[in-house]
């Protein structure tokens, strides 16, 4: 993990002068525990800006085929990532994902599966909400804005548009909640920041 290390100490300072990054609510939550950190996915940075101000080290579930380059791997792994398919169960990567809760390290996830231009609640998935009851780690909701204008998809050219990241409270497993239930209370959680970060005027 030094990669990942050193990444922590550089990255931040650069994006933050170039994209004036905010951070919101970080009095929402205990910095020196762990989580099962899930976020919205608009643009193909956002791990990489919320694991840069993300308090901890940050294991990002990421898809499969960012796997296939020996380069890319090397890096994406070095960075903490781990594989997924997405497009079916995958028992290895859920045992990868409670092994490290167990070890009290924070998964980073998106609900969604994968990029999209507006928030989709129908390709919400149910991931988070089962790791968070099998590994007795809370969720944290967090919303990333801004990033489809500093980098849309499809783009090359990383773009001076400001971003903010905005954090909600900490969701816990109640006992005897299934996966269903507890996945909508992080589904409308997500949807509530949403609805803050507009109000706030910063979906324009």
């Amino acid at each position: 993990m030094w990669l990942y290390r050193i990444g922590k100490r550089l990255v931040p300072p650069l994006i933050s002068f170039y994209h004036r990054v905010e951070v919101f609510g970080r009095e929402r939550f205990n910095p020196r525990r762990n989580y099962v950190v899930v976020g919205n996915h608009v643009s193909i940075i956002d791990p990489i800006y919320i694991a840069a101000f993300y308090p901890g080290i940050l294991h990002f579930m990421a898809k499969k085929e960012l796997f296939v380059k020996p380069f890319l791997r090397w890096l994406v792994t070095r960075l903490g990532a781990f594989p997924i398919n997405r497009e079916a169960a995958d028992l290895g990567a859920i045992k990868k994902a409670l092994r490290l809760l167990k070890e009290g390290e924070s998964i980073g996830l998106f609900p969604e599966g994968t990029r999209a231009e507006k928030w989709d609640e129908r390709a919400f998935k149910q991931g988070a909400s089962y790791l968070a009851i099998k590994g007795a780690t809370p969720v944290l909701p967090v919303i990333i804005f801004g990033s489809q204008k500093a980098l849309p998809k499809g783009s090359k050219t990383l773009r001076p548009a400001k971003i903010r990241l905005l954090y909600g409270e900490p969701l816990f497993p109640m006992p005897e909640e299934g996966v269903d239930e507890f996945g909508m209370r992080i589904r409308k959680a997500m949807e509530s920041l949403l609805s803050e970060g507009e109000a706030r005027g910063w979906l324009e």
